[in-house]
């Protein structure tokens, strides 16, 4: 496959998963940061109180998300689980690196990194992280939301424990994956724009992706979306 035709584009993100993402930056975003403004009480009670309404409207966001996700877009759940339950020696010696993130980023120097993929293995960690723990730092704030007055004072205790450590846990890697997704700035434009990516740009970032799992658009030539993902 030629991989430096400028004009070819691949279809790297469908919309479901484009707007499963807005769901969460609309969503998650806001509930963590006044998570942490929750936490630390940096303001007044009023700030504080005007914080807790935006991490409930941001939970609700997110909830509603991902439960449409769920119900509407269960091929996108299969894949999502396969690609980040697939680990090989690839992923060890990626991790190993950090990715080429610390050399590019402090030294400026490009060193080779394993193959990947559509998603590298610090994507599958933080993958993994959505899948196991993302259900439970919802449930336990809806708990902490609705029944505060009629659930045993220690069960509200474990329930906010877990909710406070996930959510600052998960809320540190959210801004980790934000900040690496905007740095691969392409990515980001194709995540959040019409889903599209340069050929040539999947092809550096994730050749196993590009080699083995996508294929041209029968009939359209070397249109927007020439190629896209195998079904």
């Amino acid at each position: 496959m030629d991989h430096h035709d400028d004009g070819q584009r691949v279809l790297k993100h469908p919309l479901c998963s484009r707007l499963f993402h807005w769901g969460l930056i609309l969503g998650f975003l806001p509930a963590a940061l006044t998570g942490f403004v929750i936490w630390y009480k940096p303001g007044s009670e009023d700030f504080v109180n005007l914080a807790m309404k935006i991490h409930i409207a941001g939970a609700a966001v997110l909830t509603v998300s991902c439960v449409l996700y769920a119900l509407l877009c269960l091929d996108r759940i299969a894949g999502f689980i396969r690609r980040n339950f697939s680990w090989d020696d690839r992923d060890v010696g990626w991790l190993l690196v950090g990715g080429g993130y610390p050399q590019k980023m402090l030294l400026g120097k490009k060193i080779l990194v394993p193959p990947m993929g559509k998603v590298n293995s610090g994507q599958k960690i933080f993958g993994l992280c959505l899948l196991f723990l993302g259900p439970v730092l919802i449930v336990t704030g809806w708990i902490l939301y609705a029944f505060i007055p009629l659930a045993p004072k220690e069960l509200i205790r474990i329930t906010n424990t877990v909710h406070l450590v996930l959510g600052l846990y998960m809320g540190l890697f959210l801004f980790v994956h934000m900040f690496l997704g905007v740095y691969n700035w392409g990515e980001f434009k194709a995540m959040f724009g019409d889903g599209t990516q340069p050929l040539a740009e999947a092809a550096d970032h994730n050749p196993l992706w590009v080699d083995k799992d996508i294929e041209p658009v029968a009939g359209r030539g070397t249109e927007k979306n020439s190629y896209v993902q195998r079904a």
